[in-house]
């Protein structure tokens, strides 16, 4: 399609949805490009979260900043506490990809993590996970590899996929949001202590730099919360 032809295929949407009155301001191309896309059909879980250049937006210089919590009322299942996760982006080997270092949170609880050479997809995101399952695993005494499988799978096969308005420092971003539950209906659900109900929701907007706006794990109990793992992205980086 010439480009002629797409710049007048866009005054026209634009004013028909103008007149509408849907439409108060253009919306960002990459943002344009999910609405668009949920008209057809969402895409699959896997490719918004592992296979998009979700680092595009960012050039070198940048630092991603995430807000990280961690909040649970059993003490067995360890500690309460607020921390942060930074990247740092490097210029790449060209395109869309990106060096990329780690501060994986404050020196009192700091991970070694990274450096990433040439990456694409943002690295907040297997960050969080890998921790997440190294802790999880710990306090339920089991396999981390039969805990990653089953998060995998799920996001594989059982991920709710919806567009979404993703909310980030009071802005209104469009989106994807993705829902999971794991271990429900798992055969070793009973040996979970309650955590069988874990919640995975990811939300994830384009027009963000490195796309992750926000990863919720939660477990309900009949007291309220049993465990909310969170990472927020913070452009403040405060």
């Amino acid at each position: 399609m010439s480009a002629r032809r797409i710049i007048g295929l866009c005054l026209v949407l634009t004013a028909a949805l103008f007149a509408a009155g849907f439409l108060v301001e253009p919306l960002p191309a990459r943002a344009a490009e999910a609405q668009a896309a949920t008209e057809i059909a969402p895409p699959e879980a896997a490719d918004i979260l592992f296979e998009r250049h979700q680092l595009a937006g960012t050039k070198p210089g940048d630092t991603l900043s995430y807000a990280y919590t961690r909040k649970v009322t059993d003490a067995e299942l360890g500690p309460s506490f607020d921390d942060r996760i930074r990247l740092m982006i490097e210029q790449g080997p060209g395109g869309d990809a990106r060096d990329v270092r780690v501060d994986f949170f404050s020196p009192e609880r700091h991970h070694a993590a990274g450096p990433f050479e040439g990456v694409t997809t943002n690295p907040v995101l297997m960050l969080f996970l890998e921790n997440h399952l190294v802790d999880l695993s710990g306090r339920l005494k089991g396999n981390p590899r039969y805990l990653k499988n089953a998060i995998r799978s799920a996001l594989r096969d059982r991920a709710r996929v919806e567009a979404a308005d993703i909310t980030v420092d009071g802005r209104t971003l469009k989106g994807w949001r993705i829902t999971v539950k794991p271990f429900e209906g798992d055969a070793n659900a009973a040996r979970m202590r309650g955590l069988e109900t874990l919640t995975y929701t990811f939300d994830v907007a384009p027009d963000l730099p490195g796309e992750i706006a926000r990863i919720e794990i939660a477990a309900e109990a009949p007291g309220g919360r049993l465990w909310e793992e969170t990472i927020a992205y913070d452009p403040k980086g405060s």
